[in-house]
């Protein structure tokens, strides 16, 4: 088990998004028929200065650097294996890849801005970059979670009216049923 941790204000409106992200990813692992699971994710009324997130998004796509480096080093206090950072930034919602003794972080941008304030829209991305936490990595399929750069896939694309998650690639199941035995 992994245990996450959500650093957010205790009446910011993404929680239940984050909440859901995480009940998806056990349902999954679930329906995969691993035992791996996500505990349920604590809230701390804690953050990260903006300034050290934003410095991080742009390094997170091409694996990590000083930046990053900085961030999980600010994170090193912080309980939990996952640490999800619900920011009040402009940035880029991002992740950082999890592996064994060293955190997996997923960073979301503001939420009262779009995309995220489209429905449906913040449980999917939240969802997504958990998806690279737990080792997906993205493809050009819009109609699935993990689509993403460099395809033209967008999170505008998670609008729904009804709330959902979109569905994973048989390749991301099969890359999830390999790292979680």
């Amino acid at each position: 088990m992994l245990h996450v941790t959500i650093l957010a204000d205790a009446g910011d409106a993404r929680l239940s998004a984050a909440h859901e992200a995480i009940d998806h990813w056990n349902s999954e692992f679930q329906r995969l028929d691993r035992g791996f699971r996500l505990d349920s994710g604590t809230v701390y009324a804690d953050s990260i200065p903006d300034e050290v997130v934003r410095a991080a998004q742009g390094e997170a796509v091409f694996g990590g650097g000083p930046s990053t480096t900085r961030l999980l080093g600010r994170l090193s206090g912080t309980p939990g294996d996952v640490v999800i950072i619900l920011t009040q930034a402009e940035l880029i919602s991002f992740s950082v890849q999890w592996r064994p003794g060293s955190k997996g972080v997923v960073a979301v941008r503001k939420g009262d801005v779009w995309p995220l304030n489209l429905p449906n829209t913040a449980r999917n991305v939240i969802a997504h970059e958990m998806g690279h936490v737990l080792g997906l990595a993205h493809n050009t399929d819009s109609t699935t979670l993990m689509c993403g750069r460099p395809a033209p896939c967008r999170p505008s694309a998670f609008v729904s009216d009804t709330p959902r998650f979109f569905p994973l690639t048989r390749e991301d199941e099969r890359r999830l049923i390999s790292r979680w035995p």
